[in-house]
């Protein structure tokens, strides 16, 4: 395997707020007889062995067995990751994996399903895959998955909020069974960070090919009916022409859904049957209850290591428990094996002997939007009002208890795209009251809005809410479930809403996904030209000082314009069970998702 040490950032979108994937068991511990397996990898001087590539952190022996017992602030949603909402991306990434991962630093230096890669020309890339690999329905891993997948997501006709982030790609080439030739309209920077993430989250063709067919058999099913309707009408009051016409059209439509029903015999919706090659795999669906997982026993990666008792776990149940309280309960009452902590329940057991607390600096972005494409935020005047009007420092310390760290704008501190010459808007009521009056409101202003309903949003909203109250803005906001915030936010039906984005790595992701017109997460709030142009720049531009560059520039023009509200990056403080065997935190953070993608978890002794 050929690593690239100038490859780009990788990123795996998520609107709005922060999951908890630094939540998840890891392991750095191994049985002590498979310390000496061999080990299909290969390291050279131009690929060494990563630091983080070890085993045997906690010298106990990594025992098989037992269901990791999990909780959720919510149902994981659809289970294609290029559907919406996915609001579990943790079960998503443990049933799925990536043609290639990111390192601590944020850039896809790590190949995973993707074997190797050139580029013989900067709109060319051939990638060579890893051979042997099942997904969860038997079918092969192979280029022909690969294509199908990608031309997958690229058809309109079915639906992928993914589709933009992969618009560079103009089509895809099998070359061998395990080869493929990506052709881009451009030269795309992003490529690789891109297959870091949604799109290069390899689904079964075979899945897939069902899934469509199953669904065009429906539409089909229904266009015959009505067509049936009309001809038997017909044979009684039309013309000879007319009925045969309606005959005709019959007959096109069964045959076709004949074909579409072969197609599709034996398949299942991809967005309640996910099918990958991953870790775990879908064993039982209990919507808004829970989502158990078993172990896949096929794992490709714990074989090429030698270690093919990998995942040691029989499986996960993932119990949808909204209530932060609760869960921390459970958690202590020993039914759920681990839970992300909030601030306030990270001082209640930081110090408890019975946990592993661990804590880092989480690659999210809490913030609002502002709509700039109607109302009263149109108005720089009014979105500085709104932005000095807001304590960061004083949000931080009273919800977060000083767990985060204040936003300037997208990038946080250790992303290589961030600009480190800006400062994070101050807090400056009085500056607020006069931009509000040069802008016409000087008796005040009323605006609205959504925000999330889980405990810290609301929190959230009420610190906010007042303090926009102390400068005349009346923020009439209201607290929705996920799939009611998506609706306000694609109707445009705000002034001020939920914002920010969960896993800033691949630097295009949020830059196109929230201001770029073809954005998933824009939904024609915003458009500005010199943004979209940088935009443009920085997907092409393969030279990582250049492009870096390019997004410096992008933040401070987003910054000079109050674009929106940036907040804080959020610490994320974990707690697992005693029992609960091998997570380094200081080899995660430079191993990032390779660490944390090689490296599953276990209960000591097999059991909970």
């Amino acid at each position: 395997m050929r690593l690239k040490k100038d490859s780009f950032v990788a990123a795996i979108f998520l609107a709005a707020f922060i999951l908890p994937l630094l939540a998840i068991p890891l392991s750095t511990a191994v049985a002590s007889q498979e310390a000496a397996s061999v080990s299909s990898w290969e390291w050279t001087k131009d690929n060494p062995k990563p630091e983080w590539w070890v085993w045997g952190h906690d010298k106990g022996k990594a025992a098989r067995g037992g269901y990791i017992q999990a909780a959720s602030t919510s149902y994981i949603g659809l289970m294609n990751p290029n559907h919406w909402p996915v609001l579990d991306w943790v079960s998503i990434t443990n049933m799925y994996e990536g043609l290639v991962y990111i390192d601590g630093d944020y850039k896809p230096t790590f190949l995973w399903l993707a074997k190797s890669y050139e580029y013989p020309d900067p709109v060319t890339c051939i990638m060579k895959l890893r051979k042997g690999i099942k997904y969860h329905d038997g079918s092969s891993f192979n280029a022909e998955s690969v294509k199908y997948l990608t031309d997958y997501i690229k058809d309109k006709r079915n639906g992928c909020w993914t589709r933009a982030w992969i618009e560079p790609v103009k089509s895809i080439e099998v070359i061998d069974e395990y080869t493929v030739k990506w052709h881009f309209k451009r030269p795309w920077a992003g490529f690789l960070g891109m297959m870091a993430t949604c799109p290069g989250y390899m689904i079964s063709k075979k899945a897939l090919k069902g899934d469509v067919a199953m669904k065009e058999a429906k539409k089909v099913a229904r266009k015959l009916k009505k067509a049936r309707g009309k001809a038997a009408k017909l044979e009684k009051e039309a013309k000879e022409k007319a009925r045969e016409k309606a005959r005709k059209k019959v007959a096109g439509l069964e045959k076709k859904l004949s074909i579409l029903e072969a197609k599709a015999k034996g398949a299942k919706d991809v967005d309640t049957n996910p099918v990958g090659t991953g870790r775990y795999m879908l064993e039982k669906a209990s919507p808004g209850n829970f989502l158990r997982l078993k172990r896949n026993p096929n794992w490709w990666f714990g074989r090429s290591i030698g270690r093919p008792d990998m995942p040691y776990p029989d499986g996960i149940m993932i119990y949808v428990i909204p209530d932060e309280s609760i869960r921390l309960a459970n958690l202590r009452a020993g039914k759920i094996d681990y839970m992300g902590l909030s601030a306030t329940q990270f001082e209640a057991v930081k110090d408890d002997p019975k946990f592993k607390v661990t804590s880092q600096m989480g690659n999210h972005l809490v913030a609002l939007n502002f709509n700039h494409a109607k109302g009263p935020c149109r108005d720089i005047r009014v979105r500085k009002a709104i932005s000095h009007a807001i304590d960061r420092k004083a949000l931080i310390h009273g919800l977060q208890l000083g767990q985060g760290v204040i936003a300037s704008c997208m990038y946080h501190k250790r992303h290589w795209c961030h600009n480190t010459n800006l400062t994070p808007v101050r807090y400056d009521p009085e500056l607020s009251k006069k931009l509000l009056a040069e802008a016409g409101y000087a008796k005040g202003l009323t605006i609205k809005g959504h925000m999330g309903n889980s405990i810290w949003q609301v929190n959230l909203t009420e610190a906010v809410k007042a303090m926009l109250a102390a400068v005349g803005v009346n923020w009439k906001v209201e607290t929705l479930d996920a799939a009611a915030s998506s609706d306000r936010s694609k109707n445009l039906e705000y002034d001020l809403a939920g914002g920010g984005w969960a896993y800033i790595k691949e630097p295009d992701m949020i830059a196109t996904g929230l201001y770029h017109p073809n954005g998933g997460f824009n939904y024609g709030r915003f458009k500005n030209e010199e943004v979209i142009a940088l935009i443009e720049a920085g997907k092409q531009e393969l030279t990582l000082d250049k492009r870096q560059k390019i997004y410096w520039d992008l933040e401070k023009i987003l910054y000079d314009n109050y674009t929106d509200v940036w907040l804080w990056y959020p610490i994320i403080n974990t707690a697992r069970r005693n029992v609960m065997m091998g997570y380094d935190v200081n080899l995660h953070n430079i191993g990032g998702e390779a660490y944390w993608f090689t490296h599953p978890g276990w209960f000591k002794n097999g059991k909970r």
